[in-house]
C-alpha cells in the first residue's frame, strides 16, 4: 500500500476532545522520535473509543502494520471500525488493506496474541526437557530416583493422558517462562512453525509498527515473546492501549509489561470520557450492613483468645511492654551500639510505626531522638499489634528456655490463627480467614440487595434495569470448612442472590434471570417467554441453538437448558443481555466471569456488585458495564453499589470495609459538591481520613444518604457538567478536618474590622446618652409646657430605640466575626500566606493569582483545599499544607501564631467586645506551627514569615535546632493544637 493511499484514509467524524488530546500527544511523541523508534502508551477507560485512536495513528505513520489483540472478538472490532475511515463514494478497497487471515498478509493486519505465540509443544526436545523438570521435583519430594519417577511419568502418559497433559502443561510453561527470561533471540526457534513462518513473512513485507491492543495481557509469556517477535521483524513504532495496566504490586510481570511497553506516555481517567458525552455519568454508591445474629457470634467468638492476648499485653510494666520500650528506645544493636533512628525506620517502618504507637498509647514519654510522625499518633490496627507480637514472639519467646514462655507462644500462635494469621520462623503471614468469608458472603447482604432494589424500583420504575454481580454460582466444600456452621453452599453465590429475589412479590415482578458458566435460571413468570423468544433470536442470528424448560423450585424459577452447536455460556449471555435492553427481564444476576470485561449492555443503570475484587484491571473492567451510552436514555446515569459488611468493635469486623477503600483507592468519582476526587471520598466524606472503626449509628447516617442520593439522578447528572472544558488534570488537593480550629485572629490583622467595630459601640453609646439626655431635659424643662416638652420626649425615645438598635448590631457583628470565625476562613489565611510565600520564593509558577485557590467545606464539615495550577504545582502546594497543620517534631523552622483570648460566658465577651471597639486587645501566643521542608533555608523562611505576619498571625521564626528552638521543641513539640486530621488525595478537572 502506498503512501498516498495512507494519506487518503480519514476518520468521518470529528474526533471527541478526549481522543484529540490522545492523538496530539502522539504527535508530539512523533516529533521527539523524528526517525528513531517510537513508543506511544496509552491507558483509557472502555467505551474511550481507542480502536479508533489506534487505527489514525497507524495511518499516520504510515508503514505496514500488525495489530495484536486478545480475541477473535476484539478482532473483528479493528476490522469493522476500519469502515469508518473509507472516505464515501472512494474506490479504496478495504480488503486490500486491512485483514485478519495470517496465510495473505495485508498492510494492516490484525491477530490474536495466540497467533503469534503458540509453542512448538509437540517437539520431542520441548517435552523430553518438560519431562525431565516433572521427575525432578517428584524425586525431590517423594524421595525416589529420577529414573523411577520418569517411569512413573511414562506410564501416565500411556494410561491416563488427560491427567498426564494437565501435569506436562505445568512443566511446559514453566520451561517457557525460563527460556524466553534467558533468551539472546534463538527462542523462536521452539515456537510452532507455522508461528515461524508468519514472523517471517511480517518481516519480509517491512511491517514497522506494531500495536498491541488491551495489552495489560502482556504478562510473562506473551510479553516475552511479543518483545522477541519485535526484534526479529525489526519493528519501531510500538503502541500499547490498554483500560488496565498493570500495577507495580505484581512483581515479575510488571517489570515483563513495563520491559516491552515503557512508561505511560498519556493516561486518560473515566470521567473525561464521562464529560466528552461517550460514556454515561455514575455515581458510587455504598450500603452498609451486619451479620446475622450467628454470624456475628461466630465472629466475636473467633476473637476470643486474640482479646484475651491484647488485654493481657496493652498496658505498662508488663513483659511485653518492657520488650517493646526496649526494641524503639533503647534499639541495641549487636556490636552493643544504639542503632540510629532514621536507619531503623527505614529497615523496619512497620514496627518503628506500630511501636512508637503502642508506647505513646501507654503513656510512654519518648526521647527526642525518635522522631514521631502524624500517622503515629493514629490508633492502633491488627496489623500495628501483629509487627509488635511478631518481634515479641520470636526474638523473645520461641529462644527463650523458659516453659511459661513456650506455652505463651503456642497460645499466640493459636490466638493469631483464629484471625487468619500465621506464625511462622519467617515472621506472621496472612491465611484465608474464616471471618473474611463470613463477612464477604454474609447472609445480610441478600437483605441490603432487596433494600437497594426496592428503593431503585421506586426511583427509576419500568426504567430500572439493574445486574448482580457476584464471585461464584456456589461455593466450593473446601471453602467452607471452618465456617460449615454459619455459611453454606449457596452464601455469596448467584443461586442465593436469585433464590431471594424472586422470593420477594415485589423484586419478583422484574423477571430475575441468573447466568453462570454452568446454569441458566430464569423466574417462572417468562419461562416460556424465554424459550419462545430465545428460538426467535438464535433464528434471527443463524445460530444452532435448542431451548426447553425444566423444572427448578415450584413458584419461584426454572431451569433453561439449551443444547445445539452454538448453545455455550456465551450465547446465554448475549440473549439475556437482549432480553434486558428489551425489558423482558429488569434483573440480571451473574458471575465476573461473565459480566466483566468484553460484556455490554447499554440499558443498564444499575450495577450491584457483591464480589470482592479489588485488583485495578478487575474492578476498572467491571464498572464500565453500567456507564455505556443509552441513546434512547439520553440523560443516563449509573449507580454502582458495593455492599459491605461490618461487625462494629471487633478488630477484623471491618475486613470487608478496607476491601472498599482498596477498591476505591484508584477510582475518580464524582462528590457531593460536584468535584471529581479520587478515592473512597466521592463515595462519602464519613469514610476519608481513614477512620475505619465505624459504628452501627455511622452505618445508619451513611445508609440514609445513600439512599437520598439514589434519588437524586438527575441532579448528579447536572453536576457532572456533560460538555463543558476540561482540561484533563489531577491537582494534588489537602483535605482536613479541624477539631480545635482557632477562632480569631489577632487585632493588627483586623484593622478595619475592628475600625467598624468601635464606629458601632461608640454610635451606640452617643445615641445612649442622648436619650437619656433629652429624657432629663424634658423632666426639667416644664417650662415649656406639657406640649413644648413633648418634642423633646419623642427624641429621646427615638435615640433610645436606636441605640438599642446600634448596641444589638454591635453584638451581632461581634460575635460572628471574631467570637465564631469559621474554620473555613482560617484556613483560607493560612492558604494565602504560603500561596504568596511559594510564589515569591520560585517554588510554584509566578504566574499564578490568588484566585486559584480553592478552599471548600464538605457536607460532613471537613475541608478541601487545592490550588487550580499545575499538576507539580498543586502538589507542591497542598504538600506544603499539609506540613503547616502537622506537630512540631524534627522540622527546621517555626513560626510563632498568636490569638486573642476569647471567653466563654456572654458577659465576658460583651466585656471583651467593648474592649475591641476601643481598640485595646491583648493577643496571646497560642502555638507554633512548623514551616514546610521547602523553607528550610533562612531566607526562605524570612519569605514565609512575611506573610505569615500579613495573612495569619504577627510572629517570629525560631530556628528548632538551635538553643532557643530546642526549649520551644520541648514545650510545644508532639501537640496537635487544632486537631487537625490531613490527607491528601487527587482531584481531576
Amino acid at each position: 500500500m502506498s503512501n498516498v493511499q495512507f494519506g487518503a484514509l480519514k476518520f468521518k467524524y470529528p474526533f471527541r476532545k478526549h481522543q484529540d488530546m490522545i492523538l496530539q500527544s502522539f504527535k508530539s511523541e512523533q516529533i521527539k522520535s523524528k526517525n528513531g523508534p517510537l513508543h506511544f502508551h496509552v491507558v483509557a477507560p472502555p467505551g474511550a473509543g481507542k480502536t479508533i485512536v489506534g487505527l489514525e495513528c497507524v495511518i499516520r505513520l504510515q508503514s505496514p502494520a500488525v495489530i495484536i489483540c486478545p480475541n477473535t472478538a476484539i478482532q473483528g472490532q479493528w476490522v469493522d471500525k476500519f469502515d469508518l475511515f473509507i472516505p464515501e463514494g472512494s474506490n479504496i478497497n478495504k480488503d486490500e488493506i486491512i485483514g485478519a487471515n495470517p496465510n495473505s498478509l495485508k498492510p494492516i493486519n490484525v491477530f490474536t496474541y495466540q497467533v503469534l505465540s503458540i509453542p512448538d509443544n509437540d517437539t520431542d526436545s520441548y517435552r523430553s526437557v518438560s519431562e525431565g523438570m516433572w521427575a525432578e521435583t517428584i524425586s525431590e519430594s517423594l524421595g525416589i530416583a529420577k529414573e523411577e519417577a520418569l517411569d512413573r511419568i511414562h506410564k501416565m502418559k500411556e494410561k491416563n493422558l488427560a491427567e498426564y497433559n494437565k501435569e506436562i502443561s505445568k512443566y511446559t510453561k514453566k520451561l517457557r517462562n525460563s527460556v524466553f527470561e534467558k533468551s539472546d533471540g534463538d527462542f523462536i526457534k521452539i515456537l510452532h512453525p507455522n508461528t515461524r513462518e508468519l514472523i517471517r513473512k511480517l518481516k519480509e513485507m517491512g511491517v514497522k509498527t506494531v500495536v498491541f491492543d488491551e495489552c495489560h495481557h502482556l504478562k510473562n509469556y506473551w510479553a516475552v515473546v511479543m518483545r522477541e517477535i519485535i526484534k526479529e521483524i525489526e519493528a519501531t513504532n510500538i503502541i500499547g492501549l490498554t483500560a488496565t495496566p498493570p500495577s507495580s504490586d505484581e512483581g515479575e510481570s510488571f517489570e515483563c509489561y513495563s520491559a516491552l511497553l515503557g512508561e505511560i506516555d498519556f493516561q486518560l481517567p473515566t470521567p473525561a470520557v464521562v464529560k466528552d458525552g461517550m460514556l454515561s455519568p455514575y455515581q458510587d454508591l455504598v450500603y452498609f450492613c451486619i451479620p446475622t445474629q450467628e454470624e456475628l457470634k461466630f465472629i466475636e467468638d473467633t476473637h476470643g483468645r486474640y482479646k484475651a492476648l491484647i488485654e493481657k499485653f496493652d498496658k505498662k510494666d508488663c513483659d511485653f511492654y518492657n520488650w517493646v520500650e526496649k526494641r524503639i528506645v533503647e534499639r541495641k544493636l549487636v556490636s552493643g551500639g544504639k542503632q540510629d533512628w532514621t536507619k531503623f525506620v527505614n529497615s523496619r517502618p512497620g514496627f518503628a510505626t506500630a511501636g512508637v504507637k503502642y508506647l505513646i498509647k501507654n503513656g510512654c514519654k519518648l526521647p527526642w531522638d525518635i522522631t514521631i510522625t502524624e500517622n503515629m499518633y493514629n490508633e492502633m490496627s491488627v496489623e500495628d499489634w501483629c509487627y509488635l507480637i511478631e518481634d515479641f514472639s520470636l526474638h523473645k519467646l520461641k529462644v527463650s528456655d523458659s516453659e511459661e514462655d513456650r506455652v505463651l507462644y503456642e497460645d499466640i500462635k493459636l490466638a493469631l490463627r483464629s484471625l487468619g494469621f500465621i506464625l511462622t520462623e519467617r515472621g506472621i503471614r496472612n491465611h484465608n480467614s474464616p471471618i473474611d468469608r463470613v463477612l464477604a458472603y454474609s447472609r445480610s447482604k441478600l437483605l441490603a440487595v432487596k433494600d437497594i432494589i426496592k428503593e431503585e424500583m421506586l426511583s427509576m420504575g419500568d426504567k430500572l434495569r439493574v445486574a448482580v454481580i457476584t464471585d461464584f454460582e456456589i461455593s466450593n466444600a473446601l471453602s467452607l470448612k471452618k465456617v460449615e456452621n454459619v455459611l453454606d453452599e449457596e452464601s455469596g453465590g448467584a443461586v442465593s442472590v436469585l433464590k431471594e429475589l424472586v422470593a420477594d412479590p415485589e423484586i419478583d415482578k422484574l423477571n430475575p434471570v441468573m447466568v453462570t458458566a454452568k446454569n441458566l435460571l430464569c423466574d417462572d413468570d417468562i419461562s416460556n417467554q424465554y424459550v419462545e423468544l430465545g428460538t426467535k433470536w438464535a433464528k434471527e442470528n443463524s445460530l444452532d441453538v435448542k431451548l426447553e424448560v425444566q423444572p427448578g423450585i415450584e413458584g419461584l424459577f426454572c431451569t433453561i437448558c439449551g443444547s445445539g452447536k452454538d448453545w455455550n455460556s456465551k450465547t446465554a449471555v448475549l440473549f439475556t443481555t437482549y432480553l434486558l435492553e428489551e425489558g423482558v427481564t429488569k434483573c440480571l444476576i451473574g458471575t465476573r466471569g461473565l459480566f466483566s470485561e468484553g460484556w455490554d449492555s447499554i440499558a443498564l443503570n444499575t450495577l450491584i456488585d457483591l464480589s470482592t475484587a479489588t485488583t485495578f484491571a478487575s474492578v476498572n473492567q467491571l464498572r464500565g458495564r453500567s456507564i455505556r451510552k443509552n441513546e434512547k436514555e439520553p440523560q443516563k446515569l449509573a449507580n454502582n453499589w458495593d455492599i459491605v459488611c461490618i461487625a462494629p468493635g471487633l478488630e477484623r469486623g471491618y475486613n470487608d470495609l478496607d476491601r472498599l477503600l482498596k477498591k476505591h483507592k484508584q477510582f475518580y468519582g464524582i462528590c457531593e459538591d460536584g468535584r471529581i476526587q479520587q478515592g473512597i471520598d466521592h463515595v462519602d466524606a464519613a469514610l476519608s481520613f481513614n477512620e475505619s472503626k465505624i459504628m452501627q449509628e455511622g452505618i445508619q447516617s451513611i445508609n440514609a444518604r445513600m439512599l437520598k442520593k439514589l434519588r437524586e439522578r438527575e441532579d448528579v447528572y447536572k453536576a457532572w457538567k456533560i460538555g463543558e472544558p476540561f482540561s484533563n488534570i489531577e491537582l494534588g488537593c489537602c483535605e482536613l478536618r479541624l477539631s480545635k480550629p482557632y477562632k480569631m485572629k489577632t487585632a493588627g490583622l483586623m484593622k478595619k474590622e475592628f475600625g467598624t467595630l468601635g464606629r458601632k459601640l461608640k454610635l451606640g453609646i452617643a445615641c445612649g446618652v442622648g436619650s437619656i439626655g433629652a429624657i432629663m431635659m424634658a423632666a426639667a424643662g416644664m417650662t415649656l409646657g406639657p406640649f413644648g416638652a413633648l418634642p423633646v420626649v419623642a427624641a429621646g425615645v427615638l435615640m433610645g430605640v436606636k441605640s438599642v438598635t446600634d448596641i444589638r448590631g454591635f453584638w451581632k457583628y461581634g460575635n460572628n466575626l471574631f467570637m465564631g470565625r469559621p474554620a473555613i476562613d482560617s484556613i483560607t489565611d493560612i492558604s494565602k500566606c504560603l500561596f504568596y510565600a511559594l510564589k515569591e520564593c520560585g517554588f510554584i509558577s509566578r504566574d499564578l493569582y490568588e484566585r486559584k485557590i480553592t478552599v471548600t467545606e464538605r457536607a460532613d464539615g471537613s475541608l478541601r483545599v487545592y490550588l487550580e495550577a499545575s499538576k507539580e504545582d498543586s502538589q507542591t502546594f497542598s504538600t506544603s499544607l499539609a506540613e503547616i497543620l502537622a506537630p512540631i517534631e524534627d522540622q527546621r523552622y517555626a513560626v510563632q501564631r498568636y490569638e486573642e483570648k476569647i471567653p466563654e460566658g456572654t458577659f465576658e465577651r460583651l466585656n471583651c467586645m467593648i474592649g475591641f471597639g476601643f481598640d485595646k486587645s491583648n493577643p496571646q501566643l497560642a502555638c507554633y506551627h512548623p514551616l514546610p521542608s521547602l523553607f528550610n533555608h533562612k531566607d526562605k523562611a524570612t519569605v514565609f514569615c512575611k506573610y505569615w505576619n500579613k495573612y495569619v498571625s504577627p510572629g517570629n521564626i525560631v530556628y528548632l535546632k538551635g538553643e532557643e528552638g530546642k526549649k520551644v521543641v520541648e514545650n510545644y513539640g508532639r501537640v496537635n493544637f487544632l486537631g487537625s486530621k490531613k490527607q491528601l488525595s487527587n482531584i481531576w478537572m
